[in-house]
């Protein structure tokens, strides 16, 4: 089957929901449910951010191809789609935040490892934690 990356279409949802349901499975996460609809070879979802050093970027937050189809290529070929997205919209650079895989060998892509050349450290605050953060500082 020949794949193409675009922009989803209204009418994708019932299948990209079938999608994000196989996923929220393995990763466990809640299932969403949803009708079946014509077949997707997967989702990127993308999101507009913005670096005080180097302007405009894209952030990739996440990638799905399900196990079936994945070493076809089709997680490379979407991350150059999103790709092409960040250089048509000009942007400096697109941030990838997605994990690993035994497809996913980013640096032989051209990536840099932000944390090994700059010591930037990724981080996440969740459930109780990001509550917490989000309290006001005690008073001195």
């Amino acid at each position: 089957m020949g794949w193409e990356v675009r922009a989803w279409k209204r009418a994708d949802a019932p299948e990209l929901l079938r999608m994000l349901r196989e996923w929220a499975e393995l990763e466990g996460g809640p299932r969403p449910s949803c009708e079946e609809g014509p077949p997707l070879g997967g989702f990127a979802v993308a999101s507009w951010g913005f670096s005080t050093w180097r302007g405009c970027d894209l952030r990739l937050g996440e990638l799905w191809v399900p196990p079936p189809l994945r070493d076809q290529g089709l997680q490379e070929l979407l991350l150059r789609g999103v790709a092409q997205v960040a250089v048509a919209a000009g942007c400096a650079q697109l941030r990838v935040e997605v994990s690993g895989g035994p497809s996913w060998d980013l640096p032989s892509m051209g990536a840099t490892d932000m944390g090994a050349t700059e010591g930037w450290v990724g981080v996440t605050f969740e459930g109780a934690a990001l509550r917490e953060l989000a309290r006001p500082p005690p008073t001195p």
